[in-house]
């Protein structure tokens, strides 16, 4: 068994496909027990993920123990079976792979790519539950119907039953009691004396990093290692109590007036105010805000409007409330969070830019136009018009790149066969052009749609049909479940796609797939399809019963909204755009 070999690694993630890992040069050595931590969002889970080889690599290189984990194929990379064999992952969230019925099952299947006797799978799953202090009787439970911390636990021992080299896992104290986490170390302990190794990703140090050899630290987009001696003395000065870390924050957020009372140097802190005396000086500078804020610099009234101020306290990390401009409170994470989310994408990439009915009017000119295009010449001009159309959006569908090119192979399989003759046999291009210009057309029309489900949220989608065809509801016309029912649809696409990739990671997880990430293996749909369809069927009922929690069907009132689109000059543009592609398209049609 040898090391992780990490160089110039660079991994995207998400549509957008912005780099969340960037040029990483790391070395993880067998036998130590390796932790990954940073902030919410570094990239912790993204590197643990691209050690697993559940992510693809934008850059650079993975080794492990001279093996490439990326070995180039007849048509695409793919994964080297000896390495993936060796590791096993258990994911931030337990319930994220499950799909089997039973616990059994979930159990059986982490087994089936090692090909074991049967009465050894048993044996090791015996000892694997066991271990984890998971009775036998849950064997026939459902793994949905598990507690969070049971759930952790059966994750843990499907990696267990597997005795895999390496054990990658992924906030693995999540969602355990205390003797969830020392059965954890213990196991941790037991694996590192047994010659394996094993790399975890954590914010709980305090449990965990006893038991490191190294730490790997994650902060924009880069990584550094440290030794745990030297996070220890850093975790020492700040553990504080959360009293004094509230109060001195509230002060630094001139939520309270500065005070000599309060400070920490290192690990030492003066003592504080009590509680009753916290509330009494929190309180009037709150009525103060909430009231500036209601009537508003100027002294109009600014609505009612309600003043939050929350404090967020996490071991390594502290975030604070802050005032915006308008009087409202937010966290230094929010505030932060929304200001890079605004940075990466261009205001015509946000689904809170276009009005909905513009994007639909936009997208039914244009696909007019296709529609025009009975003649291969016309075809391809409209084909130009589109990619002109939506290459501005590209970054909105570039995960479904494998979409299109599997539909443009299916569109040239059928051309081939309609112009098809068997008697002579030969091939007719007259016979096949028909064929060819229907799909195409209709290829070019999926992708103008593909961008409408990121341009635009469910909300405003409903609240853009019920603005503008709620005034029929008062001849009976059911406009707002009407409305409702499209809005589900939109919910649902997104849903039905997350379920499948979430399958198709499974299947390289824990089925051990080598294809390219994101996409299953034909011997494993047999295996796949029915848990897919069972997981589809449950997503549908939880949405049901969340849909009849809040009351729908029964309230019979009128509703009452939260905003109102207004069309703006990004709607004008869009449509003026689409205007002069239909134009384009229309003219051409009658030349060509």
């Amino acid at each position: 068994m040898g090391d992780w070999s990490l160089r110039q690694v660079s991994v995207a993630g998400g549509d957008d496909r912005d780099v969340i890992l960037s040029r990483i040069d790391l070395t993880i050595k067998a036998g130590d027990i390796t932790l990954i931590t940073g902030q919410n969002g570094a990239g912790k889970s993204t590197l643990l993920e691209a050690l697993a080889g559940l992510r693809p690599l934008a850059d650079g290189s993975i080794a492990l123990n001279g093996k490439m984990l990326w070995q180039e194929g007849k048509w695409r990379k793919r994964l080297e079976r000896d390495v993936i064999m060796s590791l096993g992952i258990a994911l931030q969230h337990s319930e994220a792979q499950w799909f089997a019925s039973t616990v059994k099952e979930e159990l059986f299947y982490s087994l089936r790519p090692y090909k074991l006797q049967r009465m050894e799978e048993e044996q090791r799953i015996a000892d694997a539950m066991l271990q984890l202090g998971l009775s036998m009787e849950l064997m026939s439970r459902d793994p949905w119907s598990l507690s969070g911390g049971q759930q952790r636990r059966l994750s843990l021992a499907c990696l267990l039953a597997c005795r895999t080299e390496w054990l990658l896992l992924d906030e693995p104290t999540a969602g355990l009691d205390a003797d969830g986490i020392d059965r954890l170390c213990g196991l941790l302990a037991a694996h590192r004396e047994a010659g394996k190794s094993a790399v975890v990703v954590t914010h709980d140090l305090e449990a965990l990093l006893p038991l490191a050899d190294s730490v790997v630290i994650v902060a924009d987009g880069k990584v550094r290692q440290a030794a745990p001696a030297d996070i220890a003395g850093n975790l020492a000065s700040a553990w504080i109590p959360q009293a004094w870390r509230t109060e001195a924050l509230l002060r630094e957020a001139e939520l309270l007036p500065p005070s000599r009372d309060l400070s920490w140097s290192g690990s030492s802190a003066v003592q504080s105010l009590s509680s009753a005396e916290l509330a009494e000086s929190l309180a009037p500078m709150l009525m103060e805000r909430k009231t500036g804020f209601e009537t508003g610099a100027d002294g109009r009234d600014a609505g009612a409007s309600t003043v939050e101020a929350d404090t967020v306290l996490e071991k390594g990390s502290v975030s604070y409330a802050v005032k915006q401009n308008n009087g409202t409170m937010r966290s230094t994470e929010d505030v932060r969070s929304t200001e890079e989310a605004s940075d990466r994408k261009p205001m015509w990439l946000r689904p809170d830019t276009f009005d909905p009915r513009a994007l639909l009017i936009a997208n039914m000119m244009l696909v007019a136009g296709v529609l025009m295009a009975n003649e291969l010449p016309n075809l391809f001009f409209a084909a130009g018009v589109v990619i002109l159309s939506v290459m501005p959006l590209w970054r909105l569908i570039a995960s479904w790149n494998g979409i299109i090119r599997g539909f443009f192979v299916f569109i040239v399989t059928l051309t081939f066969i309609a112009g098809l003759s068997l008697q002579p046999l030969g091939f007719s291009w007259k016979d096949a052009e028909p064929a060819f210009i229907r799909l195409g057309g209709m290829l070019l029309m999926m992708v103008l749609g593909m961008p409408l489900l990121k341009l635009m949220t469910p909300l405003r989608l409903q609240r853009a049909i019920e603005q503008t065809f709620g005034w029929l509801s008062r001849f009976r016309v059911p406009v707002h479940t009407f409305a409702l029912l499209v809005t589900l649809i939109f919910r649902f696409i997104p849903l039905l796609i997350g379920e499948w990739g979430r399958f198709a990671k499974l299947a390289h997880a824990r089925g051990k797939a080598t294809t390219t990430v994101g996409s299953i293996p034909l011997r494993m749909l047999r295996s796949v399809m029915l848990p897919f369809l069972r997981s589809i069927l449950r997503l549908a009922e939880e949405m049901a019963d969340a849909m009849e929690a809040r009351g729908y069907g029964h309230v019979k009132t009128a509703p009452a909204y939260g905003f109102r689109l207004v069309p703006g000059c990004w709607d004008a543009l869009i449509v003026a755009i689409a205007l002069l592609g239909l134009s384009v398209m229309y003219i051409t049609s009658q030349l060509l």
